[in-house]
């Protein structure tokens, strides 16, 4: 949508331009040339001077349309500079016949006779062919930059197209690694409680069936609202606390007060993934804290959980899975220059993450 509303106004911008440079040309055939005379010009004069305009206005439109794309973008400039060179001569040599069917140097030299006036313009009517040669070469020289300044735009427009491809494909490949990543974890969730608890697990199943709604559905949008991720989470970790040992204690809060903002679907679960993953213990208290605030249109996620072993530290440390470095990546794909993300790793696992999800 964006792409598009910038195409738009690149159109118009470009419309604009053009409208500018054929009123200037109009002023400057019609207006500032003639009236360096400072004589009543015959209407023949006139009507030559209408004949410069179209043939101007033809030329330029021939050099957008068909040669600078046949000749100029291919490179082939000598062919390209030549037949314009003799476009010019062409259009100076018939405006110089029309001169002598219109018989305008004998109208203006009745006119200056007339008005007592001197042969100022008899002496510049030698010059006249000159002058129109420079008039060409000036709107051919304005037209040729507009042409190459709207090719340059075009190719920009083209890579940004093929940039935001490239970032869509690779955003749908994360969320297709993402959904098997956790419907895997949760299987296994589901299946520890069934040695434990049946009806547990079919509380479990049912608190699953829910999720995997979410995850099939939901995350099949480029978006969703912050109320939606928030009870996701809050049914993730019912799920989780019905597989845990009674020494993993979970705490979450939700503090955001505008729950109707829009962020990426699923972007918290891998680091809540990870509590789990790396902070539970059968033998030791496993605290995992988790929280969502609001602050200064900023959504901010925290997580905390214990380290266990130094394998698991160094599973975290140098991992390259689908987890975090997947968020990660789609972090820098969705919200380039417009989030922070801080993970430390001392006796405690903390994951801070800023997101700013204002417009501007």
């Amino acid at each position: 949508m964006k792409f598009a509303s910038m195409n738009v106004r690149s159109k118009k911008y470009r419309i604009l331009l053009m409208s500018l440079g054929i009123t200037f040309l109009a002023i400057l055939l019609f207006l500032m040339i003639p009236l360096s005379y400072r004589i009543s010009l015959p209407a023949v004069y006139w009507v030559h001077q209408a004949l410069l305009f179209v043939l101007l206005v033809t030329l330029t439109f021939i050099n957008t349309k068909w040669l600078a794309p046949k000749f100029l973008f291919q490179r082939r400039f000598v062919l390209y500079y030549f037949i314009l060179f003799v476009a010019c001569i062409l259009i100076v040599v018939f405006l110089q016949q029309m001169e002598v069917w219109l018989k305008i140097p004998e109208a203006i030299k009745s006119i200056t006779s007339e008005n007592g006036s001197d042969t100022k313009h008899s002496r510049q009517g030698h010059s006249v062919s000159f002058y129109i040669f420079l008039v060409e070469v000036l709107v051919l020289g304005v037209n040729i930059s507009a042409i190459i300044i709207k090719k340059w735009e075009e190719e920009k427009e083209k890579r940004l197209e093929v940039e935001k491809d490239k970032v869509e494909i690779e955003l749908s490949f994360l969320k297709s690694q993402i959904n098997p990543h956790f419907f895997f974890n949760s299987l296994n969730t589901i299946n520890a409680l069934t040695y434990s608890d049946v009806n547990l697990s079919r509380v479990a199943l049912k608190k699953l069936g829910i999720i995997m709604r979410y995850v099939l559905y939901n995350t099949s949008n480029k978006d969703a609202t912050i109320e939606a991720e928030i009870e996701f989470i809050e049914n993730y970790l019912e799920l989780m606390r019905m597989r845990s040992s009674r020494r993993v204690s979970i705490t979450f809060t939700a503090n955001v007060v505008q729950r109707s903002r829009i962020i990426a679907p699923m972007l918290f679960l891998p680091f809540i993934e990870n509590c789990f993953k790396h902070g539970v213990s059968g033998q030791v208290e496993s605290p995992i804290e988790i929280w969502i605030a609001e602050e200064k249109g900023n959504i901010v996620f925290f997580a905390k959980n214990k380290i266990f072993g130094t394998a698991a530290y160094a599973e975290t440390e140098h991992s390259h899975g689908i987890g975090i470095e997947n968020t990660k990546r789609r972090l820098e794909l969705l919200y380039p220059n417009k989030y922070t993300l801080s993970i430390t790793k001392e006796e405690n696992f903390e994951v801070l993450l800023k997101i700013n999800l204002n417009e501007n």
